[in-house]
């Protein structure tokens, strides 16, 4: 198996689209009987009314950063249906397509497909993705990794127009996507300071990096004071985001891991020969920085899927006898999880969450 990162040709044309499209449609089906067996948030509140006070009026204003993620909150203003429908409908659409490209960028990098399959639904049951869904889909969580998957698989295949419609699009849902553009530069530079990587890279960024600075300077926003680690300086206010996210660290530690399970445990050692993974740790660094401006550590590494099961699919690829008991484990933990939010975790941790610091509008 080669360990390349770049693929100089694209290798995934219409012989490979049916086979992404099939796990995309297996992975959102399977999403969808997980979240319909599970117990949902009763009423929306916090962030998740946040979200629906959106979808009333997307560009009203709303609370700091949210009001700036327009873009799925626009979708379901402008759908027929209710809003709850609206949203679901589009968590599962976005988690499917999602894990269709996740499958298609690991069979780019010439991964096993059967493995890559099993890993790209495995993704869409995981606790990350299920906890958006039990939210009725409130989040723009599932359309932020369809972002950042879709790109991913642009990025490899060196596909710059199509990497800057995306990267576009990722602007109106969260900002985090533009974290896809030094991880550009990661895939496709040559040396430490290569400039015509660079000068690439700036020109399929530049509509993406537009649209933001506009949404920040047209929509206004309410609370920013109130969020913890904004109403500091710089350095005192990151100090006080990871202080107030360890306060409980053993459950932050169980969330962190639950983010990937035991891929956790296996995708490092992709580090010693895979390309690929050794210059995604720049998307790893980018996850690992924000955690200094969210509480919810656990959504934020999710955004790293696109580095990470494709490095754990290196190594199950190397490693066939781990294929079955990983693999197995992960959709276990999967199933435990699904079990416990039904049971309890719903109950107390999203309807019997404590209310945020920020106004919520």
């Amino acid at each position: 198996m080669r360990s390349e990162l770049l693929i100089d040709e694209p290798r995934l044309g219409r012989a490979a689209a049916g086979p992404a499209l099939w796990v995309g449609l297996a992975a959102g089906a399977a999403a969808a009987v997980m979240q319909a067996l599970v117990r949902h948030e009763a009423v929306p509140h916090g962030d998740d009314l946040i979200y629906e006070r959106m979808a009333d009026d997307p560009f009203g204003v709303h609370t700091f950063p949210f009001g700036y993620r327009i873009g799925v909150p626009l979708v379901v203003h402008a759908l027929p249906f209710a809003h709850r429908t609206s949203f679901v409908l589009l968590g599962l659409l976005c988690l499917g397509a999602a894990a269709g490209f996740l499958y298609a960028l690991m069979r780019a990098l010439e991964l096993p497909a059967g493995a890559s399959a099993v890993a790209c639904v495995a993704f869409a049951l995981c606790p990350g993705a299920l906890v958006a869904l039990l939210r009725n889909g409130r989040s723009v969580d599932p359309a932020t990794l369809l972002v950042m998957c879709a790109a991913a698989l642009f990025i490899v295949r060196r596909q710059p127009v199509a990497l800057a419609v995306t990267l576009l699009l990722g602007a109106f849902v969260r900002e985090s996507t533009l974290f896809m553009i030094p991880f550009a530069y990661a895939v496709w530079a040559d040396r430490w300071l290569d400039r015509a990587a660079l000068a690439r890279v700036c020109l399929v960024a530049a509509p993406a990096v537009a649209a933001y600075l506009a949404l920040r300077l047209a929509i206004p926003t309410v609370g920013r004071a109130q969020v913890v680690g904004y109403n500091e300086s710089f350095l005192s206010g990151r100090v006080t985001v990871v202080r107030t996210a360890l306060r409980d660290w053993r459950v932050e530690l169980r969330r962190v891991f639950l983010t990937f399970g035991p891929l956790w445990l296996i995708a490092p050692f992709a580090l010693r020969r895979m390309t690929y993974a050794q210059r995604g740790l720049v998307l790893v660094a980018c996850c690992v920085a924000s955690l200094t401006y969210a509480l919810d550590w656990e959504r934020v590494l999710l955004l790293a899927a696109p580095v990470v099961y494709p490095a754990a699919g290196f190594v199950l690829g190397r490693a066939q006898r781990l294929r079955i008991p990983v693999l197995a484990a992960w959709l276990a933990i999967a199933a435990g999880y699904a079990v416990y939010m039904d049971r309890t975790g719903v109950v107390h941790n999203i309807d019997g969450g404590s209310p945020p610091t920020y106004p919520v509008q």
